[in-house]
């Protein structure tokens, strides 16, 4: 089973009675969210199905407030979809008796929302299959060229450019791909290439893709994610955190400034985003070294 390395300098703050228990949750989620490995991923989720039977939901008294809270996003990531609506119930419940945080709830109930969405999408076959398969083949080499290990900024700069007219075509022929279109895993993809172009090209997507996501035909993370962009091209503060960047005064990946931040992690969970602390950990640690330092 795959180890969490960042255990020793994340979320032991508030830490409840059961360490033990707190630590295996960060472990499990960091498999699930990390892992390319399906049987890792499998072994991680029964296990998480398997606490959930038998102890419930570990609450903030036992475990702490950060693997409370960890503990109902891995339960409601993946897995069967009535596992998480009564993940979703129990956690409602412990949440008006103080026991779960309230962000996890409302985390849940966005994502099993979304992820409802698009199981139902994946029933029917996309409409335009052949955009689909271009979509993911364009989508194999955007990824592939950023892996951590070779990682190399020219390479990856260049095949963004080379990329840059299909993406247009892709737009100006059919708008923003939306799931009956495409599929749900196109869809998002293509809005993941998207992030990697100019910012007047992103800027004459946004509407559109916010178009679909009011149809329920996109994923609001990826308006977040377009949103907080183009945000940050503006030299304004980002609504939800999305875009970790660095600067010379900054040696690692960071969110930058954030509009009210205070409630930054209850407007994500509002669109099934996990907290940003969680989020910028993850990314630090998955990401290549775009700053130019070690993250």
């Amino acid at each position: 089973m795959l180890l969490l390395p960042i255990v020793s300098i994340l979320f032991f703050q508030g830490q409840g009675g059961d360490s033990v228990l707190a630590a295996r949750i960060r472990q499990l989620l960091h498999v699930v969210i990390t892992t390319d490995n399906e049987k890792q991923e499998a072994a991680a989720e029964a296990e998480a199905r398997e606490i959930f039977s038998k102890r419930g939901l570990p609450v903030i008294a036992a475990v702490g407030d950060e693997a409370a809270y960890e503990f109902v996003v891995l339960a409601c990531l993946h897995g069967p979809e009535e596992f998480q609506k009564q993940v979703l119930r129990k956690a409602r419940e412990g949440a008006k008796r103080h026991e779960i945080p309230p962000d996890a709830v409302i985390y849940s109930a966005a994502h099993v929302s979304q992820e409802i969405v698009k199981a139902k999408a994946r029933k029917h076959a996309p409409a335009d299959p052949a955009l689909r398969d271009e979509i993911e083949r364009l989508f194999t080499v955007d990824q592939a060229v950023r892996e951590k290990n070779g990682f190399d900024m020219e390479k990856m700069m260049r095949t963004d450019r080379e990329h840059a007219p299909a993406l247009e075509a892709i737009f100006e022929k059919h708008g923003v791909p939306a799931y009956r279109m495409v599929g749900p895993q196109a869809a998002s993809d293509f809005i993941t290439m998207l992030q990697h172009q100019p910012p007047e090209f992103r800027r004459r997507v946004l509407p559109k893709l916010k178009a679909n996501v009011d149809a329920g035909q996109a994923d609001p993370r990826s308006y977040a994610q377009m949103l907080d962009r183009l945000l940050t091209d503006a030299g304004q503060k980002q609504t939800y955190g999305e875009n970790l960047t660095c600067d010379p005064q900054h040696p690692r990946l960071h969110t930058g400034p954030i509009e009210d931040g205070a409630q930054v992690n209850r407007r994500r969970a509002a669109i099934g985003l996990v907290r940003l602390e969680l989020y910028a950990q993850l990314v630090v640690e998955m990401s290549p070294n775009f700053c130019g330092a070690p993250n």
